[in-house]
């Protein structure tokens, strides 16, 4: 049986993979800056490596 806190962990990790595609498409569309994507990319991959496992203890 899953856990309570692994079903919000699952849900938390799929908004954020979402995220990173809508960041991908308007990049591509050009609707926001190279600035603005990395910035976007770099905070995801911080909160995923530092803010990520700290939550699954």
């Amino acid at each position: 049986m899953m856990k309570i806190k692994d079903k919000y962990l699952r849900i938390l990790v799929l908004l954020i993979v979402l995220f990173l595609v809508i960041n991908i498409v308007l990049f591509a569309l050009k609707i926001i800056t190279q600035i603005l994507f990395w910035v976007i990319l770099i905070v995801a991959a911080v909160f995923a490596y530092k803010v990520l496992p700290k939550m699954k203890r």
